[in-house]
């Protein structure tokens, strides 16, 4: 069977469709993916404790 260059209307449009789809996914699965891992480290609210600010457990020396 040899297709016609000239294809269906309704195919033309269901393969937009669907290649628009695709686009739109791919395009948020890397705009979510890149929200849940940012690049660049987001500072925390509260700094991280080193050895030097801990304490000592048995009071001054």
């Amino acid at each position: 069977m040899i297709r016609s260059p000239l294809s269906d209307p309704l195919e033309t449009v269901l393969s937009w469709i669907w290649a628009l789809g695709t686009a739109s996914g791919l395009v948020t699965a890397s705009l979510l993916a890149h929200t849940e891992h940012p690049s660049a480290p987001v500072p925390s609210a509260q700094p991280t404790l080193s050895v030097e600010d801990v304490p000592p457990a048995d009071g001054p020396v």
